[in-house]
């Protein structure tokens, strides 16, 4: 006797995946309450705002007598720095704003990814893996990936170069760091569009056939 999730085995991913989404609301509705009240306004959150920059940017100091590390190394042993976390911890306005701007790929793309694998899984569950709207909906979260891969280029490079020009005497830089994990899950979600759409034409010709 098969049990009801034998019967539907995305109900269960479905679930996870709409609580994963809830979560995630929450905690964006948090973090941009925390940056636009201030300190302390929402429990467990600050208006704490950082940037990290790697080596040879802003931040490190390379002159003799400030240059810093970690503390008793044995002969022979070297260190080295490849980044370093710059923090601001009573921000004004216009560093709020850059910080908030950055929650656009930090926190809201992942939301709105997640929202719309959602969204796909309800619709597969009701009309079936080989529905006619299962394709498009993959082609819409590959492309969604590839999007959220650009945006992650270009505004966190951006929120970056300007965050360390406010917490630095340098000049605005724009470093940026190729997300590839994003890039190919987006082509393999765009490959298996494809896959799902061939599949979709051939439950049209055997259901032409019967």
């Amino acid at each position: 006797m098969r049990t009801k999730t034998s019967e539907d085995p995305l109900k269960g991913l479905e679930t996870m995946v709409g609580i994963v989404v809830a979560m995630m609301a929450l905690l964006t509705a948090g973090v941009l309450a925390g940056l636009a009240l201030g300190s302390g306004s929402v429990p467990g959150l600050d208006a704490e705002v950082c940037v990290t920059t790697s080596e040879g940017g802003q931040g490190f100091r390379r002159g003799d007598g400030e240059t810093t590390g970690p503390v008793g190394l044995v002969d022979g042993i070297t260190w080295r720095a490849d980044e370093v976390t710059l923090c601001d911890p009573t921000p004004d306005g216009a560093t709020r704003a850059w910080a908030a701007g950055g929650l656009v790929v930090w926190l809201g793309a992942p939301l709105l990814f997640f929202a719309m694998l959602w969204r796909m899984l309800r619709r597969a569950r009701r009309e079936g893996v080989f529905a006619d709207a299962v394709p498009p909906a993959l082609r819409s979260l590959g492309g969604g990936l590839l999007v959220w891969a650009a945006l992650d280029v270009v505004v966190t490079g951006l929120v970056d170069g300007a965050l360390l020009n406010r917490m630095t005497d340098g000049a605005l830089v724009f470093t940026y760091e190729m997300p590839w994990l994003l890039v190919l899950l987006g082509m393999a979600l765009l490959a298996l569009s494809k896959v799902m759409e061939l599949a979709v034409r051939m439950r049209h010709e055997v259901e032409a056939t019967i």
